[in-house]
């Protein structure tokens, strides 16, 4: 299963690397991909990547957020004004066994009209912008809703990779994770 986890100007360092470590650590191919070309990728705190491939070919997307809450001129808001990436994800979306977001990715997700009608969750400050799509917002770290798995704020990537590896591979090897990188899932989701 290849799970592709968008990255763009302004990413959240942590919504990307949580569930990537989970994931990888899990036996998954994951791919850090760009939105529109393969190139230089900086984040929110400036990390550069050189990111080698573009969204496209996945089973599994996995959208962060970072940059909305302040309307940041690179970052999740940014990508949502330029509407690219939310095009994308729409037309991805059919062929994608599931598509996930942290924190204010479910913001990018519900922009690309991904979201209307479902349970979501996103970072709380953001809870009445989701609601604006036609959202059920829970407060909780996890929230599955088929096809659409969306997780909290910041640290719930690391919630959401382990999710996505008990839904995909079981429980033994979710525990299995949890336990390598001494983390405890501070819920299960719902």
């Amino acid at each position: 299963m290849r799970i592709e986890i968008v990255v763009f100007d302004g990413f959240d360092e942590l919504d990307v690397f949580g569930p990537f470590e989970v994931l990888s650590m899990a036996g998954f191919d994951v791919a850090l991909v760009a939105v529109e070309r393969s190139g230089l990728v900086t984040s929110m705190r400036g990390v550069q990547l050189q990111v080698p491939e573009v969204l496209g070919q996945a089973d599994g997307v996995i959208v962060p957020g970072g940059g909305w809450l302040n309307r940041a001129p690179e970052g999740a808001w940014a990508q949502a004004q330029r509407g690219v990436l939310p095009a994308k994800l729409a037309a991805l979306a059919p062929s994608a066994r599931w598509m996930a977001s942290v924190c204010t990715g479910a913001l990018l997700l519900a922009a690309a009209g991904l979201l209307t009608g479902r349970r979501a969750t996103t970072n709380r400050n953001a809870y009445d912008e989701l609601r604006a799509h036609g959202v059920t917002v829970l407060d909780e770290r996890v929230v599955d809703d088929g096809d659409r798995v969306t997780a909290g704020a910041l640290s719930a990537g690391l919630d959401l990779g382990l999710w996505l590896t008990e839904r995909e591979l079981g429980a033994a090897t979710a525990d299995r994770v949890a336990a390598t990188i001494e983390y405890r899932p501070q819920t299960r989701t719902r």
